[in-house]
């Protein structure tokens, strides 16, 4: 076997091979081996089926096909282990000659990038405050309080706190405007989701009153096409409904259930809020560690990690989109953008990302950080068992095998954190 490596820009390499006579000959040995083992021929155990047999029964083209696979395969891989090629994927596969003879094809690898780490010892991170603050405590009462209101229909006039629900044309010289007519349309006076003015306009009114008023939207306000100008509003009220709030004491605390008390309940919300202080106070001072590491290393990233990161984020902004009974053509056509658009957007962010992530991976390298097997099998096992317990199935052997890939970076940046963590200087 004979190759060449040539090196291309933006972190690929191209790897021309040649196999000759004998090499041909060896995967055709190979070949036939290996399909003797899988096929069924009368008077013979599976497995057992003698080569000569098994030729004539498959004839010459099944075996030529499943040769040059082994042929591209093994020969590939052989050459990525003997030259130490850091792979990413590879593409371009291209056969320029196919004999009994020979056979030659290139390949285009995309290769993680050569990396100058900048210093990474005694980073110089910032603290972040984990103290819970007495309003800390009260925002999430409240919030908690506004998942316990009952709604009282009512006859009376709408006032602020009551929720309504309204038809509404809201027009523009004449022109109902994009978004501007609903019906049966839930707003909460006073809660300013609506555009300024408008919610005011419906203290006093009740079930079946109609009403015409201008409005004067600011000229600050966000969307454009109507800020600063005026529009006419009709407005139809077909339901006023009083927001009865439970008052927080100790019933309201048992009410929601566990709890003995209203202060067993603040201590658990107390402890709750410190709880997600501390992740994120964990998750800033991370961020800063990496930010400031790969601000003083040299790393250019494959546009094929970039294109990754793009396709994993929108992928999740989709799924976001999705739990929300939003779909992301739809909300494409509200911001008036392309998918490809959003991702030109996203790509300074997805940049970074990769760059970050690609410095992680290159600490670990020097240090010798790893993840032993054993380490990703009991967390492979553990996510396994929590998937199925919520009624998941077990899907392809590659769907796992990807599973595996994710909790070993998972583990692998965990460890290069706490690596890092020890070198920082707080401050």
């Amino acid at each position: 076997m004979d190759s060449k490596i040539e090196q291309l820009k933006k972190s690929q390499v191209k790897l021309i091979v040649e196999l000759n006579k004998d090499d041909l000959g060896f995967y055709m040995r190979e070949a036939e081996k290996r399909l003797a083992n899988q096929i069924e021929v009368k008077g013979f155990r599976k497995g057992k089926v003698p080569t000569e047999v098994a030729r004539k029964q498959l004839g010459e083209e099944p075996i030529r096909k499943e040769a040059l696979d082994l042929a591209l395969k093994q020969s590939s891989v052989d050459l990525i282990r003997e030259n130490k090629l850091d792979v990413i994927e590879y593409s371009d596969l291209q056969i320029k000659e196919n004999s009994e003879d020979k056979l030659v094809y290139e390949v285009v690898f995309s290769v993680f990038p050569k990396i100058e780490l900048g210093s990474y010892g005694g980073v110089k991170v910032k603290k972040t405050s984990t103290d819970v603050h007495p309003e800390d405590l009260e925002n999430t009462l409240k919030e908690i309080q506004k998942t316990r209101t009952n709604l009282e229909e009512s006859n009376e006039s709408a006032k602020k706190g009551d929720r309504v629900e309204v038809d509404f044309d809201i027009k523009l010289d004449g022109t109902t405007i994009e978004g501007g007519k609903s019906e049966n349309h839930p707003v909460v006076i006073g809660s300013g989701a609506f555009l300024p003015g408008f919610e005011d306009n419906l203290i006093s009114m009740k079930k079946d009153d109609e009403k015409t008023f201008k409005l004067k939207v600011p000229v600050d306000y966000g969307h454009k096409p109507i800020a600063g100008k005026e529009l006419e509003c009709n407005v139809k009220v077909k339901k006023v409904d009083h927001v009865i709030v439970p008052e927080i004491n100790d019933e309201f605390a048992k009410d929601l259930g566990g709890f003995a008390s209203l202060a067993d309940l603040k201590k658990n919300i107390e402890q709750g809020i410190k709880m997600e202080k501390e992740m994120k106070a964990k998750d800033s001072t991370r961020l800063q560690m990496l930010e400031q590491i790969t601000e003083k290393s040299k790393v250019e990233p494959p546009e094929v990690l970039v294109e990754k990161q793009l396709d994993s984020m929108m992928k999740g902004f989709d799924y976001e989109l999705h739990q929300k009974g939003m779909e992301l053509s739809l909300y494409l056509a509200h911001i008036k953008k392309t998918q490809d658009e959003l991702r030109n957007d996203w790509r300074k962010n997805a940049l970074k990302q990769v760059k970050m992530a690609l410095v992680s991976r290159e600490i670990a390298k020097q240090e010798s950080i790893d993840v032993k097997p054993e380490e990703v099998e009991e967390e492979f096992n553990l996510a396994i068992q929590q998937f199925v317990g919520q009624g998941g199935s077990v899907k392809n052997e590659d769907e796992l095998n990807k599973l595996k890939d994710r909790i070993h970076d998972t583990l692998l940046n965990e460890k290069v954190f706490q690596f890092l963590e020890k070198k920082a200087e707080f401050v």
